[in-house]
């Protein structure tokens, strides 16, 4: 799989940085009931379907990710207001990552379906797989707090 070292933390310490988990969601991606979102994505080789989410500000949302493709694959929230355009973007070090530019991820293996709850203030987000490579070739989304 070819995890790069400034990646490696990203896949170590995953449980760590996303905010809890939920089971199970029939929900379709477009909206919730009472303070509470559900998104879908289908992780592939290598894009995110769809490239783009919107979600209510301050509350819990429930992205149900779905890998379809051969290899494992992330969902990175980057923090707000940080956005790269290629790899070389990201810092060098493991720390550096994590505390500049990573505000929650997961990554789902081949064939898996895992749900991520998260809940972010107002902003848009850029949304990457940090995966050595994928990003680069064309893991990228965008997410819309309002």
């Amino acid at each position: 799989m070819g995890i790069n070292f400034k990646f490696a933390a990203l896949a170590a310490l995953g449980p760590l940085l996303f905010v809890g988990s939920a089971c199970g969601s029939d929900d379709d991606g477009g909206g919730g009931d009472s303070g509470s979102t559900e998104l879908e994505a289908t992780l592939s080789d290598f894009k995110f379907d769809p490239g783009s989410w919107s979600a209510a500000a301050d509350e819990d949302v429930t992205i149900t990710l779905t890998n379809e493709g051969a290899v494992a694959h992330e969902w990175v929230i980057l923090q707000s207001g940080v956005t790269i355009t290629s790899e070389a973007d990201l810092p060098a070090t493991e720390e550096e990552l994590l505390a500049d530019f990573v505000l929650t991820e997961t990554e789902v293996e081949p064939g898996d379906t895992q749900d991520m709850v998260f809940n972010v203030p107002a902003g848009t987000y850029q949304i990457i797989c940090a995966i050595e490579t994928h990003f680069d070739a064309g893991m990228d989304g965008t997410l819309t707090v309002e």
